[in-house]
């Protein structure tokens, strides 16, 4: 259920970054001292658990557990995309002797040539097909009602 609230909350961020009308909203957040991605944040967490408390969603899952290693791959090559992007992996790899890596020793070279564009479109990719994976294998309303 947690693989899946990430997976929802990650996707709808990604859409409200898209969207020219959230501009005003993160003008007002910027002057306030907020980051951009900080409203979108807040308003995707709001949507999502209003979405979970309103469907119940956490009663209606039949099979939990389809979907959610795709969630948690989205999940993975997700952060990996922001640790390529903010220069984390690059700045942790720098930190780690060269004789303790072995014969990862020659991958510290290649990865400053990293772009984090092509992990966040496998995140995307694999959070979509998690998410429907996960939702279409919700108990109908009607039986859930009846059971309880």
């Amino acid at each position: 259920m947690k693989r899946l609230f990430v997976g929802l909350v990650l996707l709808l961020m990604a859409f409200f970054s898209t969207l020219d009308h959230m501009d005003g909203l993160q003008r007002v957040a910027a002057r306030a001292g907020g980051q951009r991605w900080m409203i979108e944040a807040v308003l995707a967490l709001a949507i999502v658990g209003l979405f979970v408390r309103a469907s119940q969603l956490h009663r209606r899952l039949l099979f939990p557990r389809r979907g959610v290693r795709l969630l948690l791959a989205g999940i993975v090559f997700y952060a990996l995309g922001v640790a390529v992007a903010t220069g984390t992996l690059v700045g942790a790899a720098g930190m780690l002797p060269a004789d303790d890596l072995g014969a990862l020793a020659g991958v510290t070279h290649y990865l400053p040539l990293l772009t984090p564009l092509p992990l966040f479109v496998a995140a995307q990719v694999l959070l979509v097909l998690g998410v429907f994976r996960a939702l279409t294998n919700l108990v109908p309303p009607q039986e859930f009602a009846e059971d309880f």
